[in-house]
């Protein structure tokens, strides 16, 4: 029963919030999350499994504002490498190295976000087909690309496997003496209650 779990997640919580601030250990933008899985005891790892005992946790600063990544799932298409021919086709070079092309932006199903001043993506769930589709246009709105998508069936077993629970922890870092510490203060669970809801 993943009752048992949660109260266990929930005590551990507990008593890093009553230990105030710690010392990250880790830097960066994925400190605040690996710096609370130490402290829960988790060791680091690559797996498309859920963080803590069937419980995915996810991190985030109490002030920001950023969007929070639920699970990575890479799109289809009849390319090899689908993903790296829309970063190579459609990507804009990076400030700092010149030479290579990146692609970093957030796309919508109800609104059209422009990439690079070039090109207009947007996602069309097409429950019909039972996928959702990646358009991508140019500036004139004339549609260029519907070749990438991710199929339903593929992101209900990963939403399924990886989030059927979240504990969603909040922390408020500060610095001292050029050293990064999180205070962890609050923590929600979450059940998915089902794909469609999704």
């Amino acid at each position: 029963m993943i009752d048992k779990e949660i109260i266990e997640l929930k005590k551990k919580f507990w008593q890093i919030r009553d230990m105030g601030y710690v010392k990250a250990t880790r830097g960066g933008s994925t400190g605040i999350g690996k710096t609370f899985e130490d402290l829960i005891g988790k060791k680091e790892d690559t797996a498309s499994l859920p963080d803590y005992k069937g419980i995915e946790i996810n991190t985030k600063r109490g002030y920001s504002k950023v969007y929070i990544t639920l699970f990575c799932y890479n799109f289809l298409d009849n390319t090899p490498n689908p993903t790296l021919r829309i970063k190579d086709k459609y990507g804009y070079p990076d400030h700092q190295l010149k030479n290579c092309k990146i692609l970093q932006t957030s796309i919508y199903a109800n609104q059209y976000t422009l990439v690079f001043c070039k090109w207009w993506f947007k996602l069309k769930v097409a429950k019909d087909e039972q996928k959702i589709y990646l358009l991508i246009y140019d500036r004139n709105y004339n549609l260029r690309e519907r070749d990438c998508y991710w199929k339903f069936c593929d992101l209900q077993e990963r939403l399924e496997t990886k989030l059927t629970y979240l504990a969603f922890v909040k922390a408020w870092p500060t610095t001292r003496d050029n050293e990064v510490y999180y205070k962890y203060y609050k923590m929600d669970i979450y059940k998915l209650k089902s794909f469609e809801d999704f």
